[in-house]
């Protein structure tokens, strides 16, 4: 995947200068799988498999690195596919994707390696179609902790059948920073679906709002960083979220915990180290 960083969009059919750019790994999935292995989880990833050109040896190299046990679909393609996201300065992001074809090497990945997991993130974003809901209902007959992370989009078609009265622990979306009311008319929604223990709305600079099942509504701002990338921030954000939960926090300190998180993150370039637990705990004391 390819970021690329601009001052500002440029109006159609004009250019702009770009400032800088820096090659990472698209989708949030690898992205908190990578998060969660910095915390000292051991993560395994579900996905496509990327070509053996360039950009599949990068991802795969990344992956090495970071310790993420990958799983691939068998279906191999013949060109790992395009990634290109442009970022402007006030934070805003813009994504643009080959994703042909995604649905069905989805739905051809072999589920046994999560059947032991105690916790399962699954990306539920509107371009994946139907392929989430295997891994969902298989990770629910598991007993598994599940994080949904709908993106910003509706939630699913098959969701309410898949769920059929069971629960999952997380349910989490975004929303406009720029919209003030936003973020709180998102985590109305989510609550009016009573399908998670918890549902999480990230707003960016906003910070997040979240609230428990038949719990007041909780707030924890995003701490001041300076900027220098808005790529995966959500991502830093579920992983710490899953981390936080994991050893037993209450949802203030986890919501809080998580948005320090996003801001660490945002406040280091894409080539820059993880976030390690001891380095979030210090941010959120300041």
């Amino acid at each position: 995947m390819h970021t690329l960083y601009v001052d500002r969009y440029p109006p159609i059919n004009y250019g702009v200068d770009v400032q800088r750019t820096d090659r990472f790994v698209a989708g949030d999935g690898p992205l908190v799988a990578a998060f969660l292995s910095a915390l000292g989880h051991c993560a395994t990833l579900l996905t496509n498999r990327v070509a053996d050109d360039p950009a599949g040896r990068d991802i795969q190299a990344r992956l090495r690195d970071w310790r993420v046990r990958w799983a691939p679909s068998p279906v191999i393609p013949t060109q790992t596919r395009v990634n290109i996201v442009v970022c402007d300065s006030a934070g805003n992001r813009t994504w643009f994707s080959g994703l042909r074809g995604i649905q069905a090497e989805l739905a051809e990945i072999n589920l046994d390696p999560r059947s032991d997991a105690t916790t399962v993130y699954v990306d539920c974003y509107e371009v994946l179609g139907q392929a989430p809901q295997p891994v969902v209902a298989a990770a629910l007959d598991a007993g598994s902790q599940v994080l949904l992370n709908l993106g910003g989009s509706p939630p699913p078609p098959w969701l309410a059948q898949t769920l059929a009265g069971r629960r999952v622990a997380v349910v989490q979306t975004n929303a406009d920073e720029h919209d003030g009311v936003a973020a709180d008319r998102q985590l109305e929604a989510l609550r009016a679906l009573d399908i998670a223990d918890l549902a999480v709305v990230t707003a960016g600079r906003r910070g997040a709002v979240a609230a428990a099942r038949g719990q007041p509504a909780l707030t924890a701002p995003a701490i001041p960083v300076e900027l220098r990338q808005v790529q995966g921030a959500g991502a830093a954000f579920s992983a710490a979220l899953i981390h936080s939960r994991d050893r037993g926090d209450p949802p203030p300190r986890s919501l809080a915990y998580a948005c320090a998180a996003g801001s660490l993150w945002c406040g280091r370039f894409a080539d820059g180290p993880l976030p390690r637990d001891e380095e979030i705990r210090a941010l959120t004391r300041r």
